[in-house]
């Protein structure tokens, strides 16, 4: 099966909401795709097929193996070790297929295609199950398999939350919400602005159907970074001013408030303010467990809260959770791999459609990040992101001056073969032909004229961080 195809059926696995057992273990559309194919995108790896063996690869590894180890103390290998296996199998199957499999930008675009296409088949769905509380994608596929609980929720913004097939709203507006910066900086290349906005404008509308405050701020982060990138083009240090100022901000807020930073936004960045209140106190409980099990967690185990809280069992903040089952090690594995590739891809030479792959990925990565704050992630979504994680890695050993767009130009006096060359100011993307003069004359017809790249649709500057 060529790669292609693979990433196209692991992505749109993500989105299948069945489920079925087979000897006892719970089989789903994207488990028997990561199955299939771990192996061989291991092999891959470990062949020399993904490019050098990187400091995220052992980062991520090492994630995982701490991770079951930190479930085996706690709960013993006997009892556990079917979750276990499987825990391995959606932590590196989904990085490393798509460390293996996504090795260029064509690749690499052809994964946010996939992934757009989906949304968009998505978005009419959702759209009407906002407006009805109808779901027929779950009663579809439910007539035939077991699929997710449904979820039903008070009325936002006069809405009703969509669920689509995701195993919850929240989850289904985190999951499209990467697509944003992805299509405008990647499906959006070369494109004129209002094609541009047209395409996100699909994104943004199936992430509102989620009527979710951890997807919507995913999605208005994204847009303040771009809207960045696009208003301090000139600047050559521009991230790293942003990084200052941030950091000034988040150290005035700490040291002039009676409340914490994350007190400051769990009470005003949430569509309920309701539940800024739940969300304080389970951080608060749940973080007191994390400092009293600091190495190996407390497990699958529930956090200790008073009898008041009774029936919070969930943390909804992926970050704390795995500080919380796994122990401050395994925090700071899966962490350090995503500091890694933002610290490794920022340090690079990249321009052109490269340079913008490379900004599109690390806002969209960087947004999942931040809205990962807010909520849990599992089942697919947890292997999304660790799919998105490994999706970038290519841009680590990207030859910037082999941009794979704008490479193969045909003549249209030959018209039979492509000859490869090469024009460092074309805009990738456009193909250029040039007319051959007969030999003794003089063309009458000039080569077109290179085309300059407009500043602001670029990531601009040959270092992301400065």
């Amino acid at each position: 099966m060529t790669k292609p195809l693979v990433l196209m059926l692991l992505v749109i696995s993500f989105a299948m909401p069945f489920y079925f057992f087979l000897g006892g273990l719970k089989l789903n559309g994207y488990r028997v795709i990561l199955l299939l194919y771990m192996f061989p995108a291991v092999f891959g790896w470990l062949s020399g097929k993904a490019g050098k063996i990187r400091t995220v690869d052992f980062l991520v590894v090492g994630f995982a193996f701490w991770a079951s180890l930190t479930l085996a103390i706690n709960h013993g290998i006997q009892q556990m070790w079917q979750f276990i296996g499987m825990f391995i199998i959606e932590t590196l199957a989904p990085y490393f297929i798509a460390r293996t499999y996504i090795r260029n930008l064509d690749a690499f675009r052809f994964f946010v295609k996939c992934l757009f296409i989906l949304i968009m088949v998505l978005l009419p769905f959702a759209a009407y199950e906002a407006v009805t509380g109808k779901m027929p994608l779950l009663n579809l596929f439910g007539k035939v398999m077991s699929v997710y609980q449904k979820w039903y929720f008070e009325p936002r913004l006069g809405l009703l939350r969509a669920q689509t097939t995701m195993p919850h709203p929240i989850l289904f507006g985190v999951f499209c919400a990467p697509a944003f910066a992805l299509t405008w900086y990647v499906l959006g290349w070369n494109k004129p602005l209002n094609k541009r906005v047209g395409l996100v404008s699909i994104v943004g509308g199936t992430v509102f159907c989620s009527l979710s405050s951890g997807a919507f701020m995913n999605v208005i982060l994204q847009m303040m970074l771009m809207a960045w990138n696009r208003i301090f083009w000139f600047l050559k240090n521009r991230w790293k001013i942003l990084l200052y100022i941030f950091s000034f901000l988040y150290f005035v807020g700490e040291v002039s408030s009676n409340r914490s930073m994350f007190q400051i936004f769990a009470t005003h960045f949430t569509l309920t303010p309701g539940t800024a209140f739940t969300r304080i106190n389970i951080f608060t409980f749940a973080s007191d467990d994390v400092l009293q099990n600091p190495l190996f967690g407390i497990g699958l185990n529930d956090y200790t809260r008073p009898h008041w809280m009774a029936m919070l069992t969930t943390v909804d903040n992926f970050w704390l959770v795995i500080a919380l089952r796994h122990g401050f090690p395994g925090l700071f594995l899966l962490l350090g791999a995503v500091l890694v590739i933002f610290f490794q891809l920022g340090s690079r030479n990249l321009t052109g459609a490269l340079a913008d792959a490379r900004l599109g990925y690390l806002i969209a990565l960087l947004g999942l990040c931040i809205s990962a704050i807010t909520v849990h992630l599992w089942d697919s979504t947890f292997c999304f992101f660790m799919f998105l994680l490994g999706a970038g890695a290519w841009l680590l050993d990207a030859d910037d001056q082999e941009n794979q767009d704008g490479d193969r130009v045909q003549s249209p006096v030959e018209g039979r073969k492509m000859r490869y060359t090469r024009f460092p100011q074309v805009v990738p993307g456009e193909l250029t032909a040039r007319r051959t003069a007969k030999p003794g004359s003089t063309s009458r017809h000039p080569a077109p004229a290179r085309h300059s790249q407009s500043p602001p649709q670029t990531a601009q500057g040959r270092h992301l961080t400065g």
